[in-house]
C-alpha cells in the first residue's frame, strides 16, 4: 500500500486533460503569484501559482495524460521545494563564472537541437536582426528566455536572487545571438569546427558536484532520490512481518498523506524539521485537531515511518528528532467510561424494536441491538464485535466463549484471544441469534478481501457510534459513543476485585512486562471473574 496519488483532470467539454491541484498550505504564501516552467512533451510551458495551478496536459489520451501528469506533477512539486529552500535559507547569488557556464549549456543545448537542418540563411539574419531589439528589454529577454533560465536552474535545484536571474537572462542571449550566427553559417554549407564552445567555462558553484562529475572522477554517485511514499512502503512491509494491522496501516497512510499534501511535495530527505514543526502547528490552528491527536497519531505515524528509513539505511537522518508538541493539561469533567444512566439509556434503546430505526440496513440493525450488550459485557473495542463471525462463538472447557481474532478483521494488537459469554448474554438468547444467521458474518456482508471487510467494519462501527448520540440520546461529547463500554468494563471490573492480569486478558490489553508473556490465561480463570460481574436489569 502507498499513498494516495492524484491524477489528471478532464475537461468536461473538452475532452482534454488537465494538472490541476490546489497549491500546498506551506508554500502558498511564498509561492503566490510565482510563475514557473514546467515541460510538457519536450515543450516548456509557464504556468502562474496561485490557490490552485491548472496546466493543459495536451492530450485527451487518458493514458498518455497520466504518464505527463506524473512527470509534471513531480517538477511542480520540485519548484515548491526549491521556494520552501529559498524561504528558508535565501536565494543563491550566482558568479559571472557560474551565468557564463549556464549560458554555454544553453547555447550548446540549442546547437545540438538544430545544427543538422539550419534552415535559409535570410531567415536566420531576419533573425539576428529581431533578436537585437528584442535583447534591449527585461520583457524581451522574459519572454525569450524566462522559461529556459527557470528550467536550467530548476535541474540544478537552485534558486537565485533576481539580480543573478536577469544577468544569466542576458547571457544565455548573448548566446542565442551566437547560436543565431552559427545557424546562418551552417545554412550556407560551413559546418567547421564551432571554437565558440570553448569560451563557455564548465559550471562550478563551489560545493554541488553533479552525478556527472562524479561518475567522471570515479567517486560514488549519491543515493537515489526516497520518497514518502518509499519510506511508508518500506515500514508498511515491516509492520505487516509483525502482524501488525492493516487498519494501522491505512491510518499511517492518512498521516503521510496529510504530510505530503502540506509540503507539496514527497521527497523524504528534503524535508527539515522546521517544517514538521511547522505542519503540526497547521494541523492544530487550521485542520483544528488538538495537541493529543497531533502528538499521538500524526507526529508518532510519521516519526515511525522515518525511524524505519533511518534503521534500513534509505535515509540519514529523520526530521522528527526533536519535534514534540506539547499537550496542555486535560481539564476531565466526567468518568471516561460510561455512567449508570448512560448505560441504561443505550442497552434499553437498544431492545426496541428495529423497525423503529427506519429505513436503516439490516444487517446496521442487528449491529445496534447486540454490540452494545456485547461490548458491555466484554470491554472489547467496537470493530472487534461488528467483524464477528458464526464461527466465532465456540466452547472451551464447557463454556461458551467469542474468539476474537485476526482472521475476521482488524484486531489492533493483531493477537487473537477468546472471552467467556456472561451468562446475562446467553440467557437473552445470543447463541440463538447467532445460530439463526445465514451469512458467515454477522453485522456486515463481507468483501472481496479481509481489508475491505475491515473497512466496513469500521462502517458499522461508525453507524452504531452515530445510533448512540441520535438514537439513543448520549450527546455528552465528554465521552465516546462506543469506546466508553471498554472504560467502564474496567472500571466495574476493579470494583468486583477482578485481577488486573485478567481483565487485560479479556480486553486485549498487555502490561508491558516481561511476565505478562509466560503462561496462558484460561476460560475458566476468566469465566471465573466475569461472573462477577453485575447484570445489567432494570425492573
Amino acid at each position: 500500500m502507498g499513498l494516495r496519488m492524484a491524477t489528471p483532470w478532464k475537461h468536461p467539454e473538452t475532452g482534454s486533460y488537465y494538472l490541476r491541484e490546489r497549491v500546498p498550505v506551506a508554500v502558498q504564501e511564498t509561492a503566490a503569484g510565482r510563475t514557473v516552467a514546467i515541460v510538457i512533451e519536450g515543450q516548456s510551458l509557464s504556468v502562474k501559482i496561485g490557490g490552485w495551478v491548472k496546466l493543459s496536459l495536451r492530450t485527451k489520451d487518458a493514458t498518455v495524460a497520466k504518464e505527463r501528469y506524473r512527470d509534471a506533477s513531480a517538477a511542480l512539486q520540485e519548484h515548491y521545494r526549491l521556494i520552501q529552500q529559498e524561504a528558508a535559507t535565501g536565494p543563491v547569488r550566482l558568479t559571472q563564472r557560474q551565468i557564463e557556464a549556464l549560458a554555454g549549456e544553453y547555447y550548446r543545448a540549442e546547437t545540438q537541437q538544430h545544427q543538422d537542418s539550419p534552415g535559409q540563411p535570410d531567415e536566420w539574419d531576419a533573425t539576428r536582426s529581431a533578436l537585437q531589439d528584442m535583447g534591449e528589454t527585461v520583457a524581451g529577454l522574459e519572454r525569450l528566455h524566462g522559461d529556459s533560465a527557470n528550467l536550467m536552474l530548476q535541474q540544478r535545484g537552485m534558486t537565485v536572487d533576481d539580480g543573478s536571474r536577469k544577468a544569466l537572462m542576458e547571457a544565455m542571449h548573448r548566446a542565442y545571438v551566437m547560436f543565431a550566427e552559427g545557424q546562418e553559417r551552417r545554412a550556407v554549407g560551413d559546418y567547421a569546427a564551432d571554437p565558440r564552445t570553448a569560451r563557455f567555462p564548465a559550471f562550478d558553484d563551489g560545493a554541488m558536484v553533479t552525478e556527472t562529475t562524479r561518475a567522471k572522477a570515479g567517486q560514488p554517485q549519491t543515493a537515489p532520490r526516497v520518497s514518502l511514499s518509499d519510506l511508508f512502503d518500506l515500514w508498511a512491509k515491516e509492520h505487516r512481518l509483525a502482524g501488525g494491522s492493516e487498519k494501522t496501516a491505512r491510518d499511517f497512510a492518512h498521516k503521510l498523506d496529510s504530510l505530503g499534501a502540506y509540503l507539496g511535495y514527497d521527497d523524504a530527505a528534503a524535508v527539515t524539521q522546521r517544517q514538521i514543526i511547522d505542519w503540526c502547528d497547521h494541523l492544530r490552528a487550521e485542520a483544528k485537531l488538538s495537541a493529543k491527536t497531533v502528538g499521538d497519531k500524526y507526529l508518532t505515524a510519521v516519526r515511525a515511518v522515518y525511524r524505519i528509513g533511518v534503521e534500513k539505511g534509505r535515509i540519514t537522518a529523520a526530521p522528527t528528532d526533536g519535534v514534540r508538541v506539547r499537550k496542555p493539561k486535560q481539564i476531565k469533567t466526567r468518568p471516561s467510561g460510561f455512567t449508570d444512566e448512560e448505560a441504561r439509556a443505550i442497552l434499553l434503546a437498544a431492545l426496541q424494536d428495529p423497525s423503529t430505526l427506519g429505513n436503516m440496513a439490516e444487517k446496521n440493525k442487528l449491529a445496534i441491538r447486540w454490540t452494545p450488550w456485547l461490548g458491555a459485557y466484554t470491554g472489547a473495542r467496537i470493530n472487534e464485535l461488528t467483524q464477528l463471525r458464526k464461527q466465532d462463538f465456540i466452547t472451551e472447557a464447557g463454556i461458551p466463549c467469542v474468539r476474537i481474532t485476526p482472521d475476521a478483521g482488524s484486531v489492533k494488537t493483531g493477537h487473537y484471544r477468546v472471552v467467556p459469554l456472561h451468562p446475562h448474554l446467553i440467557e437473552m438468547g445470543l447463541l440463538e441469534f447467532v445460530a439463526a444467521q445465514r451469512g458467515e458474518y454477522l453485522f456486515l456482508t463481507p468483501a472481496e478481501t479481509l481489508e475491505a471487510t475491515s473497512r466496513r467494519a469500521e462502517n458499522v462501527g461508525k453507524k452504531v457510534s452515530e445510533w448512540v448520540r441520535t438514537g439513543a440520546g448520549v450527546t455528552d461529547m465528554g465521552v465516546q459513543p462506543t469506546h466508553g463500554w471498554r472504560h467502564r468494563f474496567k472500571t466495574l471490573a476493579r470494583d468486583v476485585d477482578m485481577p488486573d492480569r485478567l481483565i487485560d486478558a479479556i480486553q486485549g490489553h498487555s502490561d508491558g512486562s516481561a511476565a505478562a508473556g509466560y503462561g496462558e490465561t484460561t476460560a475458566k480463570a476468566m469465566y471465573r471473574e466475569i461472573q462477577k460481574l453485575p447484570r445489567y436489569e432494570w425492573s
